[in-house]
């Protein structure tokens, strides 16, 4: 009998990229989840992703990193890849 050993397939999380105005309480950060072999869906992850940005409403003007990492995402035959979205902080004129 032959076996195989099968790698886990790749799931990319993406922080999505947001903006907020200067004063205005940092919005709620999200990600996306792509990657999926055929069949599959979100419903194989558990778990969320940890998202963190050093924005805050009294943050200067300009970009800050949104970092995406493991958190609890967990999922049966797929690693993880994290990329890092931005936080676009605007005067409050646009």
């Amino acid at each position: 009998m032959q076996t195989f050993d099968v790698a886990p397939a790749a799931l990319t999380v993406t922080a999505q990229n947001l903006s907020m105005a200067y004063g205005a309480p940092p919005p709620t950060l999200l990600s996306n989840i792509r990657g999926f072999v055929v069949g599959d869906s979100t419903s194989v992850v558990t778990g969320a992703s940890s998202l963190t940005s050093a924005a805050t409403s009294t943050s200067p003007v300009g970009a800050y990193t949104i970092t995406a990492a493991k958190g609890t995402l967990a999922a049966a035959n797929y690693n993880f890849i994290f990329i890092s979205g931005v936080m676009d902080v605007f005067s409050g004129r646009r």
